[in-house]
């Protein structure tokens, strides 16, 4: 009968400390300064960045029109120029592809895209291939100081590291690089005198046109 009591209690203050286990853990759990909060939810993102990320893949949708624009314009009879249209096209296409990449991502968080909001292009005509590039790599510095902004955000107010290495992985880098290939490019049209946009623009196009030259060799 002893034994059968002494079981007893042991059982209730077994379970006991059981629940108060499992109390602690759900309440949060001091552990000499750290604590174990109640829920911490790291999979939806934080509204302030999904408000960004919204305006991001606007802006996206924005280059990729100014990108398509260019494209016609050196492609029309007016301007005959397939190589420089030939790459705009290819930029065009890219960044509407960085922009399905924020819609995805978005869709991956648990989010929803919103509304579409993109601005159309303002500028439909360039005198020179020289003035077009200048205007591209304005543009770029501006969606790669966005895209940097945003981490910012990421980092200080949403806390959000698997944002942060999304786009350092799929963006920042890649910016850099496209940026870099732009000023070659401006810096090879000044040197053949495509300040004027003549002949050795001309030859900088055909070159682009039948594959002899690409921005990655630049």
């Amino acid at each position: 009968m002893r034994s059968i009591l002494l079981s007893s209690i042991f059982l209730l203050i077994f379970s006991g400390s059981c629940l108060a286990i499992l109390d602690a853990f759900t309440d949060g759990l001091d552990l000499g300064g750290y604590s174990l909060p109640r829920s911490v939810n790291n999979y939806e993102l934080h509204d302030s960045c999904l408000i960004e990320l919204r305006k991001q893949m606007n802006l996206e949708k924005h280059a990729s029109l100014v990108y398509k624009q260019m494209a016609f314009h050196f492609g029309s009879i007016k301007m005959a120029r397939p190589g420089f249209s030939k790459i705009f096209e290819h930029h065009s296409t890219e960044e509407h592809e960085h922009s399905n990449k924020f819609i995805k991502y978005i869709d991956l968080r648990g989010a929803t895209i919103g509304s579409f909001n993109i601005t159309m292009p303002h500028k439909t005509s360039w005198s020179k291939a020289l003035e077009a590039v200048e205007d591209a790599i304005e543009l770029e510095h501006f969606v790669t100081n966005e895209i940097i902004r945003i981490h910012r955000i990421a980092e200080k107010t949403c806390k959000d590291v698997h944002l942060m290495n999304f786009l350092e992985n799929d963006f920042i880098e890649e910016q850099i690089s496209s940026i870099n290939k732009l000023m070659k490019l401006a810096t090879l049209l000044r040197s053949v005198g495509g300040n004027d946009g003549g002949y050795g623009e001309y030859l900088i196009d055909r070159d682009f046109f039948n594959g002899k030259l690409s921005l990655d060799e630049l």
